[in-house]
């Protein structure tokens, strides 16, 4: 016998299509290493830090979302809205954590190629958050509210907003 579908749930296919291309430029940028453009080799290991502090993001990210984890662009079940840690600064800091460790990767190649692929994720990202927010903004009241007072992926700090 079948699964029975919510037909007020959304459709999976543009989450499996957002996740698929995501996981193609992500091991295009870490495993492979053309020599395409314009090489600028000086920058070698300057890119280290932005790679540390995006996998610190990953991280702390992952621990604020906790069971609502997901690289599906769909809310879980069950799941709720997060707010604290680094959901204070950005909507979406798995996604600018994952985009400063692929900028710390291009700078430590110097690769146009890579480049290239760092701003191709970020149009990727945009557009799959895009995606999620309708979906976060039916399943969560507070969620609209919540995106009008938080920036997108880069977070701007102002002093009394955060005191």
């Amino acid at each position: 016998m079948g699964r029975v579908e919510d037909s007020n749930a959304p459709s999976r296919w543009p989450s499996r299509i957002f996740v698929l291309i995501q996981g193609i430029i992500l091991f295009l940028l870490i495993f492979t290493h053309f020599k395409v453009g314009l090489q600028v080799r000086q920058f070698m290991w300057v890119g280290s830090p932005f790679e540390w502090l995006g996998i610190i993001g990953i991280l702390v990210s992952a621990r604020s979302l906790g069971s609502a984890l997901t690289a599906m662009p769909l809310p879980k079940k069950g799941g709720k809205m997060t707010s604290r840690g680094l959901y204070r600064y950005v909507r979406h800091p798995m996604y600018s954590s994952v985009l400063l460790f692929t900028l710390g990767v291009a700078i430590n190649y110097g690769d146009l190629y890579k480049y290239i692929l760092v701003g191709s994720l970020y149009l990727l990202f945009y557009f799959k958050s895009s995606y999620e927010e309708r979906l976060l903004v039916s399943t969560y009241p507070d969620y609209e509210s919540y995106a009008k007072n938080t920036p997108r992926f880069i977070p701007t700090f102002n002093r009394k907003k955060y005191l």
